[in-house]
């Protein structure tokens, strides 16, 4: 359970990463268009790092009753 736990920490730091270069890119764009694309792509980051938080959150509670039961 622990390895899940860790797994799903690095895929947050895996879309935090992301969410900034996208933000980057954005930045840099003179097209509109390229700008809102990058820009799309930073919120959809945005929304999984929001559900692996979930995520995680539902799992460290599961390992915690685990270990209370034990």
């Amino acid at each position: 359970m622990e390895q899940i736990l860790n797994g799903i920490l690095e895929a947050i730091e895996d879309e935090r990463k992301a969410q900034k270069h996208y933000q980057f890119l954005a930045e840099i764009a003179e097209d509109p268009k390229v700008k809102k694309f990058f820009e799309q792509l930073k919120s959809d980051e945005e929304g999984h790092e929001k559900i692996l938080l979930a995520r995680y959150e539902a799992f460290a509670k599961m390992l915690e009753a685990e270990k209370s039961v034990k």
